[in-house]
């Protein structure tokens, strides 16, 4: 359907997730839903749908523009079109204010097409004609503001009315990485396996392609893992039991290998020998690669489009940069709020394996295979993560002060995975009033859907415990560290 199709038709033809009153302000809904954008608070949270969502917010809209500037100055061919006061905007920031009185269409052709709120249909005017409506109804300095179109973000095709990828501007454009290449190999009938080759490198081994439910990604088969693992004794030293714990986990979580990775399961991307999850905000895989972003010289090379503004995690678009950490509610549950636009930069659409996908994989798994800075920088994260919810959640809930280092892994490592709750988890303690008894219990939480994990939970609890890892120390949450049982040594 091309644009001048829709002229005079209202919301109702676009959304099915229901959200259609007349009441409610539907401009950036309509942009959203012909361009395919689901940045930000979408009529797929709002009503709790099942369908696409649409973005519902002009500022969330602005700010995921990756150009954005005066009107007369915006780029040729299709493009975003802004009004709204002079102070409501800074265009240094990339930020528009939310305020009531703004309005956004689309550039097209000469016309803004834009949905009129009072009429409750689709419209579209010239910009001067545009401008001059918004005058006289908002009042103020009025001004016209451009923003390119985002990356996800599809056009119609002027003759053709058909969806086709949004042009990237060119303009000051950071690329993604140095240029690699591709080789896939098919695995089985409907999937396969992908090889990434640097200039200068040799090639190596991505992942596969991989179903889980209706979504569609990379991981590495057992088969197929290779590379650089974690080590205990490696970190023993530095970080104590703590070692143990993390290598206990990853274990379960990776075969401990740094550079395991999957894309097909609801958190979007999760990375490296702790699983470190792209959805949580101010949590897991955010916080490393805000970290790497900030010190890590090669992975600055391979990022070069990421940058750490204001402590939060941003990518660079031409001169403007955009947040990766605005934190959205999950359209499910909308009491857990997820990193929806850092899950998209990794992952752009979860029904298929994209280029972005491949892309972020391609750079993480070669830094893991090559660099061994990186792979302890993981290893830091992991350890501060983990610590943290010892001190601040785990002692909390189940008391630990005073308790084995062996209990601790055996909890830590239930809630790392989510096989289990916090009632689970007391009522096993509350069973039985030996070590070995609590441990036997803790081992069984989530044995029916996960056996092999609770197996092999066991199995790492009594190796580490017989490699003198784990069985000496408990937790001192007066000082929020591991001591010896038999007290601190001085």
């Amino acid at each position: 359907m091309k644009l001048d199709d829709m002229l005079g038709m209202s919301i109702s033809d676009f959304c099915r997730n229901g959200f259609t009153d007349s009441a409610d302000n539907h401009c950036a809904h309509f942009v959203c839903h012909v361009l395919n954008i689901d940045t930000g608070y979408t009529c797929q949270d709002h009503k709790r749908g099942k369908h696409p969502g649409a973005c519902l917010r002009v500022q969330e809209l602005f700010s995921v523009c990756p150009e954005v500037g005066f009107w007369g100055n915006q780029p040729q061919g299709t493009c975003l079109v802004f009004v709204t006061d002079r102070a409501n905007v800074n265009i240094d920031r990339h930020v528009m204010r939310n305020v009531p009185k703004k309005h956004v269409g689309i550039f097209n052709n000469g016309f803004i097409y834009n949905y009129s709120n009072i009429k409750d249909i689709v419209v579209r005017q010239t910009p001067s004609a545009f401008l001059d409506r918004f005058k006289t109804a908002y009042g103020g300095n009025q001004m016209l503001y451009f923003g390119s179109l985002p990356f996800s973000s599809e056009v119609l095709d002027i003759e053709e009315g058909v969806p086709v990828p949004a042009q990237l501007p060119q303009t000051n454009q950071v690329q993604a990485g140095p240029a690699f290449n591709l080789r896939t190999v098919p695995a089985t009938a409907s999937r396969d396996d992908y090889f990434i080759t640097y200039p200068g490198q040799a090639e190596f081994y991505l992942a596969r392609e991989t179903t889980y439910g209706g979504r569609r990604g990379l991981a590495q088969p057992s088969n197929k893992v290779y590379g650089a693992r974690y080590e205990i004794s490696d970190y023993t030293d530095e970080y104590g039991p703590v070692a143990a714990i993390m290598g206990i986990i990853a274990s379960g979580e990776s075969g401990c290998y740094f550079n395991r990775l999957n894309s097909y399961d609801r958190a979007a991307f999760t990375f490296g020998f702790f699983q470190l999850a792209a959805h949580t905000p101010r949590d897991n895989l955010i916080l490393l690669i805000r970290q790497l972003a900030t010190e890590h010289s090669r992975f600055q090379e391979l990022f070069p489009e990421l940058e750490v503004k204001d402590g939060k995690l941003h990518k660079v678009s031409g001169a403007n940069s955009i947040s990766l950490e605005n934190e959205y509610p999950r359209p499910d549950k909308p009491n857990e709020l997820n990193l929806r636009d850092f899950m998209q930069y990794l992952n752009a659409d979860q029904t298929k394996v994209d280029n972005a996908e491949i892309s972020a994989a391609a750079r993480l798994v070669h830094l893991a295979n090559s660099d061994e800075t990186f792979n302890r920088l993981q290893v830091n994260v992991a350890a501060h993560i983990l610590m943290r919810r010892i001190r601040n959640t785990y002692s909390t809930w189940y008391g630990l002060s005073g308790v084995s280092d062996l209990i601790c892994a055996a909890i830590a490592d239930i809630h790392h995975q989510g096989r289990g709750t916090k009632q689970n988890v007391k009522d096993a303690l509350a069973m039985a009033n030996t070590l070995k008894g609590q441990l036997d219990q803790l081992c069984k939480i989530g044995s029916e859907k996960y056996p092999e994990r609770c197996l092999a939970l066991r199995y790492a609890l009594e190796e580490a415990q017989r490699e003198g890892f784990l069985g000496k120390q408990v937790f001192d949450r007066a000082s929020g560290l591991f001591r010896p049982s038999s007290g601190w040594v001085a």
